[in-house]
């Protein structure tokens, strides 16, 4: 079974700045200092616990196993404390009382997010600390009018509040439909988050894709066997990495400045690639709207071998990163990603590799490996989204027809075509994927 838990979206969740001249008197501040003290007295009455936890490490093809002994944190998180915590923030409080539940948020929010690093070895037993003022605001603190587009945030209750009027931005089109969710409130800007429920009933379409190191191939049960290149996204990974290298390899001999430009090519490299996933991933939802994406739910670790070029290569894959920018703007599932790509998609045997991209199987003939395992994730695909959306769960290959999805393929897989039946790749200067070979 796959390590990650599915869950279909409830809600869209977008999120917008605004600007403002409002003079907050010092909230900002005084939010943080709050908040602050909030995490101090949780962090007080944390109960830490001995636990003996198990570790692997790969010695060739096998693991090896030890074990160590940790302190596990339990956070307090009964009503008792909360209302007694909430009681002693609330003294000498100036500002409405309803900000109080926003910094006791804010600081659960920060030691649950440091519990979960913690945990997985990227954060020492230090205390979390807030540096940057900022404000949480409630819905109770906001009253939103939906034709004027006036958003009333109160500062101090029947005494001072802070107006923003969104209807002349240029999002506000946009949104118009949308609730008012938090906001988060800065010296001379505010972040507004914006809501409304999901509706599922157009996601018609189930495209399986498979994550190889140099593109994603999917499989459209109308489309067909669709390419998307990332050979740019690895060659800008590779240009990048030698000249890193080449920066560490003389970083002893000036560690001032190599190091500043070290840190300049790391952020360059990380803002391209970043801007690369951004762009792949909205124009990938453009091109297919109605689509739930099924991703497999990969793991790098078991993947890496004693080829160090192959490992180096693996290290510049972004699966992960890329199917988790989609969840933003699409349906996201995952499913088990053993023997995608050996299994047979007609009759279901185990098949034997052969050179370069194909596989045989005995009784069906060959096929091409990437059109394999994008067949495959689409077939275990279609059986989780009608579970998950209260079908029956049966696959597609033997199903009997009245059983199948009206989009889904009917009758026998032909042996393998040696190409995609198009293929795309990213435009970075524009909106839409660029198809750039349609045999």
């Amino acid at each position: 079974m796959p390590k990650k838990k599915n869950k279909l979206p409830t809600e869209i969740v977008l999120t917008y700045k605004v600007k403002h001249n409002h003079d907050l008197k010092n909230l900002p501040y005084e939010f943080i200092k709050i908040s602050q003290r909030a995490v101090d007295i949780i962090w007080e009455n944390i109960n830490w616990k001995e636990k003996t936890v198990k570790h692997r490490y790969k010695v060739g093809k096998k693991y090896k196993y030890y074990t160590t002994t940790r302190l596990i944190p339990e956070i307090p998180k009964d009503n008792d404390f909360k209302r007694e915590l909430r009681n002693c923030l609330l003294e000498d409080w100036k500002f409405a009382s309803h900000y109080i539940d926003g910094a006791i948020k804010t600081a659960y929010s920060a030691i649950g997010s440091w519990k979960s690093n913690y945990l997985n070895g990227k954060r020492r037993r230090n205390k979390p600390i807030f540096k940057r003022p900022f404000v949480r605001v409630k819905t109770t603190l906001m009253k939103y009018d939906k034709e004027t587009g006036k958003i009333r945030i109160t500062i101090k209750p029947r005494k001072e509040y802070l107006i923003l009027n969104i209807k002349d931005e240029w999002f506000f089109e946009r949104v118009k439909d949308f609730d008012v969710g938090e906001v988060i409130l800065k010296e001379n800007e505010a972040l507004i988050t914006f809501k409304k429920p999901f509706d599922l009933s157009d996601k018609k379409v189930v495209i399986g894709v498979d994550s190889n190191l140099k593109s994603l191939d999917l499989y459209h049960p109308i489309e067909g066997w669709v390419r998307i290149d990332l050979s740019e996204l690895h060659r800008l990974k590779r240009v990048y990495d030698v000249i890193i290298d080449k920066l560490k390899s003389i970083y002893k001999k000036a560690p001032k400045r190599i190091g500043k430009l070290l840190k300049k090519y790391w952020n360059r490299r990380k803002n391209r690639v970043e801007d690369f996933i951004n762009k792949l991933t909205s124009q990938l939802s453009k091109l297919f709207p109605d689509a739930i994406f099924i991703f497999e739910d990969l793991d790098k670790f078991n993947m890496y071998d004693k080829n160090s070029d192959f490992n180096r290569d693996l290290d510049r894959t972004n699966w992960r990163k890329i199917a988790k920018k989609l969840e933003y703007k699409s349906v996201v599932l995952y499913v088990n990603p053993h023997y995608t790509s050996k299994t047979c998609p007609v009759c279901g045997s185990k098949m034997k590799s052969q050179e370069g991209q194909v596989v045989k199987c005995d009784k069906c003939g060959i096929f091409n490996r990437q059109f394999v395992g994008c067949y495959n994730i689409f077939k275990r695909g279609v059986r989780l989204a009608k579970k998950l959306l209260g079908g029956v769960g049966v696959p597609v290959a033997g199903a009997e027809v009245d059983d199948l999805l009206s989009n889904e393929p009917r009758g026998e897989l032909r042996p393998m075509k040696p190409n995609p039946n198009v293929s795309y790749t990213v435009d970075l200067n524009g909106r839409f994927l660029k198809i750039y070979n349609c045999p």
